[in-house]
């Protein structure tokens, strides 16, 4: 073997190999980096969307459980509707025609129950405090007003928002009475979740 070529075999890389293996790698890097935040973010809209459902389901439940104080006749031996002893049912329009609008439910303390839930799904008494993620509200209307056979039904419609940005504290401008006309279907400031279901009035 002559002495130039074990010289040539010798040979390390050159500069411009060298940074080019550094560039091939950075941008390697760089993808693993951006795929980390997509994922990461994906995780958490995934997270949210199974917490605010889990919400929504349980609003619905509790909805369905106020209606067995609702009787027709009255429990109390009248004979007109007693809808007026639930906690969140009374808020259903009057009229069977009128204009119905979402509103923000009450805080039951009995129940431990309300609008406003913190980043894990748990409900948060003030809907203004700093760690409320999730806000929830009922839109009710009558499908079939109640007659003397005490067959009432009512449409009851939740729906449960949370800022798009996953910032918490917004519900100190967003998740109270004076706010409820502002989220609408405002999509580019929230994520929604709403279910809807009928209620029947307790026929026992």
């Amino acid at each position: 073997m002559t002495r130039a070529l074990l010289v040539r075999r010798q040979r390390g890389y050159t500069a411009v190999e060298l940074m080019i293996a550094i560039g091939v790698f950075g941008i390697g890097v760089s993808g693993i980096i951006a795929m980390q935040k997509v994922t990461a973010s994906s995780n958490q809209h995934a997270k949210n969307l199974n917490i605010a459902t889990h919400i929504a389901e349980s609003w619905l439940d509790m909805l369905s459980t106020d209606a067995v104080t609702w009787n027709q006749p009255s429990s109390n031996g009248g004979s007109v509707p007693d809808i007026g002893q639930t906690t969140w049912l009374q808020a259903v329009k009057p009229n069977a025609n009128a204009a119905t609008d979402w509103v923000l439910p009450t805080y039951s303390i009995p129940l431990a129950f309300g609008p406003a839930f913190d980043a894990l799904g748990n409900p948060v008494v003030n809907p203004a405090a700093a760690n409320v993620v999730f806000c929830t509200h009922l839109r009710l209307s009558w499908l079939y007003q109640p007659t003397l056979s005490g067959n009432g039904l009512i449409r009851a419609e939740v729906r449960v928002f949370w800022l798009r940005s996953g910032g918490p504290g917004f519900a100190q401008n967003m998740c109270t009475d004076a706010q409820v006309a502002n989220v609408g279907g405002n999509v580019q400031a929230f994520h929604f979740v709403q279910k809807i279901t009928a209620i029947r009035e307790n026929d026992q």
